[in-house]
């Protein structure tokens, strides 16, 4: 995928419901797929979020794992 960081990340900040998590291991993940109480206002607050992310999804770079989850998106 030839995409520049600044793409990245306005694909990122436009598609809700992503996010970007890294494990204790250096590995980074774009995952939607979840359970999270819904914020009651557009406030930021505080929430608590359960992720469910299979091992294929993790990846050793940020920008890998964002081009994963934009190539993935139709699937």
């Amino acid at each position: 995928m030839n995409m520049d960081d600044k793409k990245r990340l306005d694909w990122l900040e436009g598609t809700g419901g992503y996010a970007l998590v890294s494990d204790d291991a250096g590995h980074w993940a774009c995952v939607c797929d979840g359970f999270q109480n819904l914020p009651l206002s557009d406030e930021p607050e505080d929430i608590q979020t359960t992720f469910f992310l299979e091992a294929d999804k993790w990846h050793n770079t940020i920008r890998e794992a964002i081009d994963a989850a934009i190539t993935g998106m139709g699937d």
